[in-house]
């Protein structure tokens, strides 16, 4: 999907990813790209989602969206867990209505909305657990 060119405000993000991973065992990444390399962004992110682990998750409830500001696209990545509880179609949905938060104000609008919306459905599919470590870092990762 095609996103706009600002940087997005790194703080925001990883606030909105505190919040939606409040009340869930999944766990959400973002991650910045700024190679000019990235030609299917969906094979980036399945790359970079099994260099960083984000497989090995108790329950495969990670989700992870790539963002490339210089080409002016993202991707969403889901694991095996999340994506059998909430389909493509969800997913599909998902990219459109981030597209448009990103089109009508910015990338963080975008970023924040996506981050909202996974952890609304990891809440209701995958509820936390009695003891719930954060098992992803909240930090966004770039390169």
């Amino acid at each position: 999907m095609v996103i706009g060119n600002q940087a997005p405000n790194k703080k925001q993000v990883m606030n909105a990813i505190r919040i939606a991973e409040a009340g869930t065992s999944g766990e959400i990444r973002v991650h910045l790209s700024y190679s000019k390399n990235d030609q299917d962004l969906l094979k980036c992110a399945e790359s970079l989602f099994q260099k960083l682990g984000m497989q090995n998750t108790r329950l495969r409830n990670s989700v992870l969206l790539y963002l490339n500001p210089k080409l002016k696209k993202f991707s969403i990545y889901g694991d095996q867990g999340i994506h059998e509880k909430v389909g493509p179609e969800f997913w599909t949905n998902l990219a459109k209505e981030v597209s448009i938060h990103i089109r009508e104000k910015d990338i963080t609008d975008g970023i924040v909305y996506a981050v909202a919306a996974i952890g609304a459905a990891l809440k209701e599919h995958f509820p936390a657990l009695e003891e719930n470590p954060n098992e992803i870092s909240d930090e966004l990762t770039e390169d």
